[in-house]
């Protein structure tokens, strides 16, 4: 989707202490071997906030330097792959009234991982040069996986799950940064790769059956017949997806990859991260946000903003350099956008940096 006048105005990050690899294999919590393999450095972890009140935080962040006022904004936009906190209740609201506090819609975006990304694509319909009056949007986004129904250290072989909260003001006024491309493609016949051999009714989510990505995707490789070349098959269908995915939207940017600084991508660990996403768009580690993902974790709907807030804040990319943000969820689904910096970071000048291979 090529996007026209859609800014980034403000990015607010919340990231609580990080917990060395070291500390939870001593702990136990994280087998020797699996904590070398993922090639993770520490990763996020808060015991004391919630969800919503992680995405308030950077909410308030990323107000103070978007400078908009309260009634500018259309909507708000907020996420979070794990539980918010009561059923039946709303968190967008409770990050809505502690933030702007206007009467303005308040929507749960559930797209999983990618929902950073949807949220952006969502914005820039709901901004529309043809809606006046609409100047502004927030996006939050918040996880906390610090309850009984996940085990964030051993849930998924892919990934170690971190707790965050970030968000993102999109405005039509301009900004540090602008959208220039966004959107997303599917392999739909892949969702049974997350669901196993789970029941849809009644529901598997229950404090007797915490959630576990791993047993699902080896029950989705046996039931398949293909055993495990079933999923290698998966996952090279899937990098094709990317690939494709991430050239579409660069020419809907009009950008090309000799043009592209870095990559912000999900935080999968090391080897995922490459089978995934890294090797089938022919980036180099060095190249991502991997050397800042490494000491965080998966922060599941948060990796794409502490990327790209990371790659700003500390003037590794610089006004006229362009970032490809890039990801994947269930589904199986792949998301790209493309954002063209506008402003400096608080660190300037930027550091000479490899391009991709061509």
């Amino acid at each position: 989707m090529i996007v026209d006048d859609i800014h980034l105005a403000g990015i607010g990050t919340y990231v609580p202490p990080l917990v060395p690899l070291e500390e939870a294999v001593r702990q136990g919590w994280f087998a020797p071997g699996a904590a070398e393999e993922s090639g993770l450095v520490s990763v996020a972890v808060e015991t004391t906030l919630s969800a919503p009140d992680m995405a308030v935080a950077a909410a308030r962040e990323a107000l103070e330097q978007a400078g908009h006022e309260p009634g500018d904004f259309a909507a708000l936009l907020h996420s979070g792959v794990h539980y918010q906190g009561p059923d039946n209740w709303s968190a967008p609201h409770y990050v809505l009234h502690r933030t702007l506090d206007q009467p303005i819609p308040a929507f749960g975006i559930g797209h999983g991982c990618l929902s950073a990304l949807t949220s952006l694509h969502l914005a820039a319909g709901l901004l529309r040069p043809d809606a006046p009056g609409r100047r502004a949007l927030l996006v939050t986004a918040a996880d906390n996986f610090s309850t009984p129904l996940v085990d964030r250290w051993n849930d998924s072989e892919h990934a170690v799950y971190a707790d965050s909260g970030v968000a993102l003001v999109v405005s039509t006024r301009g900004g540090f940064a602008r959208l220039k491309a966004v959107g997303s493609r599917s392999l739909p016949e892949l969702e049974g790769v997350h669901r196993g051999d789970e029941p849809l009714l009644p529901p598997a989510r229950h404090s007797e059956h915490p959630m576990r990505v791993g047993p699902r995707l080896r029950a989705w490789s046996e039931r398949s017949g293909g055993g495990p070349l079933a999923m290698v098959e998966a996952v090279n269908r899937f990098g094709e997806l990317v690939a494709e995915l991430a050239e579409l939207t660069l020419a809907e940017a009009g950008v090309g990859w000799d043009s592209v600084t870095r990559v912000a991508h999900t935080g999968f660990n090391e080897d995922a991260l490459h089978a995934l996403l890294l090797d089938p768009l022919g980036v180099p580690a060095k190249l991502g946000t991997w050397d800042h993902l490494r000491t965080v974790g998966h922060a599941s709907v948060g990796d794409h903003v502490l990327g790209l807030a990371h790659l700003w804040r500390t003037g590794q990319v610089g006004v006229g350099d362009h970032v490809l943000l890039v990801g994947a969820t269930e589904g199986m689904e792949a998301g790209c956008a493309v954002v063209e910096i506008t402003e400096a970071g608080p660190r300037t000048p930027r550091p000479d940096t490899e391009r991709r291979n061509p």
